[in-house]
């Protein structure tokens, strides 16, 4: 519905009102108190008419469920994600270890780790060799996120001359999701081994948590531990694990269409103030809608930059 100019107007003195309850508020406040003058007005109405509104749609919140591609494996050990997990405060009690490098194969869940030093290059690749070393193969693919640990010069070179390709996320705010869980996993065994035995010394038992975790059924595998998945069965698991994703699922229907006006959201570090602007002031126009199926169901935009005219309603 078309809201008319009389509405616009109660709107307009309501939610530009600092002393009004609805004054610079929600939909649902803003609705509220506008049906007490007039309780014809709809919630679609006030929807229509805060998208319409510059302040409102620069500060609308900014909710972020961004649907990435998964990560695909070729077969067993063939693709790796790797991170570092933290434990500088406990590095006293470790011979200087604050760090420790873990490893998972995508496809199977094998997890390897190795205690280091610091981040420089020399020690990364020292722990590097080690867990490659363990390894049934050399990965083909290594995934890690941007964190200079893993793009120096000398690690790219040590993965050149082991023949493996060396992905690395493209913004920052992207991580080996799966090197994170893994981590997360590790520090919840080892915290609680510390906490029954009363020691802060982890590098000792990392092996055997890790061990544990390997022989631990899983899940997604469907009961199987990571020691169960080899070459022999890499085939049947990776169709087991991987090929039902996104099967048998309704498509859905994208939420933007071509020629649909829109601002961008700001870039924001973790802690960024709530109340700041989440969006630009800069209006743009949606040039192309795609659906991409390989991996994931998903749809992307093209956006046409700097669109000059009057814009009644905006989508964020």
């Amino acid at each position: 519905m078309e809201t008319s100019s009389r509405v616009e107007m109660i709107l307009d003195k309501l939610y530009n009102d600092p002393a009004n309850p609805a004054g610079f508020a929600g939909v649902n406040q803003l609705w509220t108190e506008v049906r007490k003058i007039d309780a014809s007005i709809k919630k679609k109405d006030v929807q229509q008419y805060l998208e319409g509104h510059r302040t409102y749609t620069i500060h609308r919140p900014r909710r972020v469920h961004f649907k990435r591609s998964i990560t695909y494996p070729s077969g067993y050990m063939t693709d790796v994600q790797c991170d570092l997990a933290d434990f500088q405060k406990l590095s006293r009690q470790n011979n200087g270890k604050k760090y420790a490098l873990v490893a998972i194969d995508v496809l199977s869940k094998r997890v390897f780790a190795e205690p280091v030093r610091t981040k420089k290059s020399n020690d990364m690749i020292d722990a590097f060799e080690k867990i490659l070393a363990r390894m049934e193969m050399h990965p083909h693919r290594i995934f890690s996120d941007k964190g200079t640990e893993f793009c120096s010069k000398e690690i790219m070179d040590f993965f050149r001359k082991k023949d493996i390709e060396k992905y690395t996320a493209t913004f920052s705010s992207v991580k080996a999701s799966l090197a994170e869980r893994c981590i997360r996993n590790i520090k919840q065994r080892l915290y609680r081994f510390m906490s029954e035995k009363h020691t802060l010394k982890w590098t000792e038992v990392l092996p055997k948590i890790v061990n544990a975790i390997n022989n631990s059924k899983c899940r997604v595998l469907g009961g199987l531990r990571p020691v169960d998945v080899s070459f022999n069965n890499a085939k049947e698991i990776r169709e087991m694990v991987f090929w039902p994703i996104g099967k048998n699922k309704p498509r859905k229907k994208p939420r933007f269409k071509e020629n649909d006006h829109v601002r961008m959201s700001r870039s924001k570090k973790y802690f960024s103030k709530g109340y700041l602007p989440n969006y630009s002031d800069e209006i743009l126009q949606i040039d192309l809608v795609k659906r991409k199926l390989i991996p994931i169901d998903t749809v992307c935009v093209t956006i046409m930059v700097n669109c000059s005219k009057d814009i009644s309603t905006l989508r964020n």
